[in-house]
């Protein structure tokens, strides 16, 4: 034993017990050593005590530890804890079972095609994220490239430097960094370099993987210089004929002498890898889309897991099952690592006592491999009793076995494996054995009785594998990819219900949602033979398609919708999709008494799937609207990082970028800003839009992007373009409080269409209508027999015109038994709406509460003046209780920019100011003051009356604001 090791046996000891030296230390030695805290083996990397008293080497080492303990990627080897001892720093990282791709090397001299692309996909994928996170390697190569249970970790950090640092270095200052095998152009150069230096190192890599030997292979320093300077290598297939052209075309993008024709990132890289392997699909894995994410999952995990962790000592439910990801042993089959998951799932949910942890929530909480201490860490993770895990082998060239163990996590006894076979192009024979065979031994100790195979809904396997891909696309917000997949699944088997989903699910994001309704119907006419959570889905999405556009009374519908939304949390409240439905519900609806949500109830609904999953891209979308309603810009801008992260190139990344720009005010007023508004295709254009129509900011974001439509503009997929130039500005300027130009804007559109009745009724509610306009438009609808007259009375009630109400009300009377079919019951209700309206007239203002009271709302969607008015006079009153009550509730859904969504909120401050419920009233009265503060001068007292409260309640804001 050395004198050196002994010190730090003794220095380390009742932290580290220190086993052996093992290789791979270059300026450090390593050692094998035992956590003793945690129970389980690291590397002990400790700077060699002959350079610990040179500073440039200190100095390194700690650079080493800094950069890589901010890198927190599966392919990246991790910092776990640093330290010093003497001034001999230290630092451990996960002890790697395997050997570094240089030793594999050394002993196969090629690699198998599948296993060399692999291995680069992964260290691209690792290399994108720390050029993401602004380091640079620069020095890839074999050797540090560590290989361990099929896949690769990048490691030895010790020469990265940032990305933002000068071209000399202040370590090393201009001389070379790097191995000369592996040194791109710039470096042999002593030149600046950027993340493209290592993709070429990685380049170099993958060519020595397949032909035997780096590209450039000289005898002095100076020879290999001047190679990767100036010479051509070997064409790839010289040495290795069977190499893909896509690879050879990789190769040499990425071995090029300039760097601005490499690819550009390591995600360019991978991906043109991916294709080589799928060059239909272009999947990417899961591990790649939580790299993708970076940083800003962090964020949100973060908080995310201060409201809705679980607890690690949770009771586990005996007849809960989680699913684990297998260990798939053959590359051909890779598709069926999460895929055994949805599919064994499903198929085990409902059979008997059991139920299934969702799979989304499986995969996320998964780490490590198929054994009892990985299976016990997802079991404490979820709360499952029992864990499935196992391995998925290639047993010849069309067969695959799949061995799993079922493990009793309470008891932590394995049952004996469960091991079925069978041919590779029938996985849903395999599939359904092994849910036999599980079900069999379960069923010693359970009632199991008749369980349903093939849950799923097919037994086509090309209709199976292209609904997972589907899923998984739709899982990380790639739209048009899942759109893809779910159609091909369906034109395999019609009859295959949840990929009928999916076509409706991703025609709604992706901007192309004319014919949702239709599939959502389809799918619920297929609801049968389906595993409950996935039935219980269908039944949501058919109920949501039953709602039509035209339906002026969908209170039945939105009813059975909620309560089966709550049921769906009920049964599942650990599935991050079901709360993200619920929270849909509660975005678009929740200003119906049906929905009984409030907008934070609707935003929590978000946050509790994003905190279940947060790679379920779905969450995200109207969590930016919903941050940016509850002026939380903040928030929004880490929600649109981690969207953007999902896929940087989908359809709907140009309107986010420009969404998060729009947050930063000196990137929102700057005149790059206004080109890339001049230049947005109209889809794009309109999805900025509804980000931030909610947003109550200064800038009035929303007024000027709306100002927008009225240019002539291309790109509008799914929505009629014609209606946007007046529909969308007219609708932000009444919300802002900019009538009189909001009148204008009214003007240049058709007064006849639906949307010019809506309009008018809500800019006529704030005072935005002459006089005289308002009287006509409203005896035009009154003699015409128009429902839309309804409005109307509100404001005869205020002019004391008796006889107009009498006469809508005789009218309405009449047609809620002869008129229309469908417009039947919201003639029932104007005709009860006219009774409280004509009691105010009287001054009976006893009578007219009474008579809101009783209104049969469920009658009809269009109730918000009455709810209004009803809590104005409860305010007048000062019945502050009763008012509270009501206002607890939303009076319109989120999706609303509606300027009764500020009556309301003045009226809850007012209220809530009276009842000393001191925050909810400040939220209120900064609410009004930041919607109208540049509003035209009608609306002007209202902001003095909340500024004036506001400082009253010193509020956050009060001290600055005058009364």
């Amino acid at each position: 034993m050395t004198e050196s090791l002994a010190f730090l046996r003794t220095a380390l000891a009742g932290r580290y017990t220190i086993e052996r030296e093992i290789p791979g230390g270059g300026m450090a030695t390593v050692y094998l050593a035992r956590d003793l805290k945690n129970k389980r083996p690291v590397a002990l990397k400790v700077l060699s005590p002959e350079l610990a008293f040179s500073a440039t080497r200190t100095e390194r080492f700690l650079r080493e530890i800094d950069t890589t303990a901010r890198l927190d990627h599966p392919f990246i080897l991790a910092v776990l804890e640093s330290g010093a001892v003497d001034d001999q720093p230290w630092y451990t990282m996960p002890y790697v079972r395997g050997e570094s791709l240089r030793d594999r090397l050394n002993r196969e001299k090629r690699l198998p095609t599948g296993d060399a692309i692999r291995i680069t996909r992964e260290v691209a994928d690792a290399l994108d994220y720390a050029h993401r996170s602004g380091v640079v390697h620069r020095d890839i190569k074999p050797d540090n490239v560590l290989l361990s249970d099929g896949h690769a970790r990048v490691a030895d950090f010790g020469v990265a430097r940032a990305i933002e640092a000068g071209s000399a270095d202040s370590l090393t200052g201009r001389a070379i960094v790097g191995t000369l095998a592996y040194i791109s152009p710039e470096q042999a150069g002593g030149d600046r370099v950027d993340g493209r230096a290592d993709l070429y190192a990685l380049g170099c890599v993958l060519y020595e993987m397949l032909a035997g030997s780096p590209p450039f292979v000289r005898d002095t320093a100076q020879a290999y210089l001047a190679a990767h300077l100036t010479a051509t290598p070997p064409a790839i297939e010289t040495a290795r004929p069977d190499a893909p052209p896509e690879v050879r075309t990789a190769i040499a993008r990425a071995l090029a002498k300039d760097p601005a024709d490499r690819f550009a990132t390591g995600a360019e890289f991978r991906d043109a890898l991916i294709a080589v392997a799928e060059p239909h699909a272009r999947h990417i894995p899961r591990h790649t889309r939580i790299a993708l994410v970076g940083a800003a999952v962090v964020v949100i995990v973060g908080v995310a897991a201060l409201l809705f962790r679980h607890h690690p000592q949770q009771e586990l439910d005996p007849n809960l099952v989680a699913v684990a990801p297998f260990d798939v042993l053959d590359p051909h089959q890779e598709l069926w690592h999460e895929g055994l998951v949805d599919v064994l799932s499903r198929n085990l949910d409902g059979a008997g006592p059991l139920r299934t942890v969702p799979p989304t929530v499986v995969i996320r909480r998964w780490s490590g491999h198929a054994d009892p201490a990985s299976a016990t860490d997802l079991s404490r993770r979820t709360g499952a009793g029992l864990v499935i895990f196992g391995n998925l082998i290639g047993a010849g060239t069309d067969t695959v076995r799949l061995d799993a163990t079922v493990f009793d996590a309470a008891s932590g006894h394995a049952r004996p494996d469960v091991v079925v076979s069978g041919k590779a192009d029938r996985m849903d024979q395999v599939v359904d054995s092994l849910t036999m065979a599980v079900l069999r031994e379960l069923g010693r100790t359970r009632a199991i009785g008749a369980v349903r195979l093939a849950s799923l809904g097919s037994s086509s396997l090309p209709a199976i594998k292209s609904f997972l891909r589907a899923e998984q696309f739709y899982r990380s917000g790639q739209w048009d990819s899942s759109l893809a997949y779910a159609q091909r699944a369906e034109a395999i088997d019609s009859s295959f219900t949840l990929a009928l989903r999916l076509i409706p699910q991703s025609l709604w994001w992706g901007n192309t949602d004319t014919i949702v309704n239709t599939y959502l119907l389809r799918e619920g006419a297929h609801n049968r033979g389906l595993a409950p959570r996935e039935s219980l889905l269908v039944t949501l999405d058919s109920l949501w398609g039953a709602l039509r556009p035209d339906d002026l009374r969908p209170w039945p519908l939105l009813r059975r919708l909620f309560t089966t939304a709550e049921e769906a949390t009920r049964r599942y409240p650990d599935d991050p999709e079901v709360w993200y439905l619920r929270g849909e519900l509660g975005f678009h609806h929740n200003g119906m008494e049906a929905v009984p949500l409030t907008d934070e109830q609707v935003i929590e609904s978000f946050e509790r799937a994003i905190g279940l999953d947060p790679e379920f891209a779905p969450a995200y979308v109207h969590a930016v609207d919903l941050a940016l309603r509850l002026r939380s810009p903040a928030t929004a801008h880490r929600y649109l990082a981690v969207e953007l992260g999902f896929n940087p190139r989908a359809t709907t990344a140009t309107s986010l970028h420009v969404t998060d720009r729009l947050l930063v005010a000196s990137e929102a007023s700057s005149p790059a800003m206004t080109g890339a508004l001049d230049t947005l295709s109209g889809d794009a254009l309109s999805d900025t839009w509804f980000n931030v129509v909610n947003w109550p900011d200064s800038a009035e974001t929303a007024v000027r992007i709306a100002r927008q439509f009225a240019k002539p503009r291309n790109g509008f997929r799914a929505y009629d373009s014609t209606d946007r130039g007046w529909v969308m500005p007219t609708l932000a300027l009444t919300y802002r409080g900019h009538l009189r130009e909001a009148y204008f804007s009214l003007q240049g559109g058709d007064p006849a269409s639906f949307q010019g009745h809506f309009l008018f009724t809500q800019l006529s509610a704030a005072g935005g209508i002459p006089h005289d306009s308002l009287a006509a438009r409203f005896e035009h609808w009154r003699k015409a027999n128009d429902w839309w007259a309804g409005t109307a009375l509100g404001w005869w009630a205020s002019a004391g015109d008796s006889e107009s109400i009498r006469d809508y009300a005789r009218r309405a009377a009449a047609l809620k038994t002869g008129g229309k079919p469908q417009e039947r019951d919201i003639w029932r209700y104007w005709a009860a709406a006219a009774e409280p309206y004509l009691a105010l007239i009287r001054h009976d203002t006893t009578a007219a509460l009474r008579e809101f009271a009783i209104l049969p709302d469920s009658l009809c969607a269009a109730n918000v003046w009455e709810r209004l008015r009803r809590v104005q006079l409860l305010d007048l009153r000062h019945d502050d209780r009763v008012a509270a009550a009501l206002l607890e509730q939303e009076l319109i859904s989120v999706d609303s920019p509606l300027i009764f969504r500020v009556f309301w909120a003045l009226e809850r401050g007012r209220v809530y100011e009276r009842l000393r419920r001191r925050d909810k009233a400040i939220a209120a009265y900064e609410f009004v003051a930041d919607v109208w503060r540049n509003a035209d001068p009608e609306l002007q007292p209202y902001v003095r009356e909340a500024k004036a409260a506001l400082v009253r309640l010193g509020g956050e804001r009060g001290t600055a604001l005058s009364p």
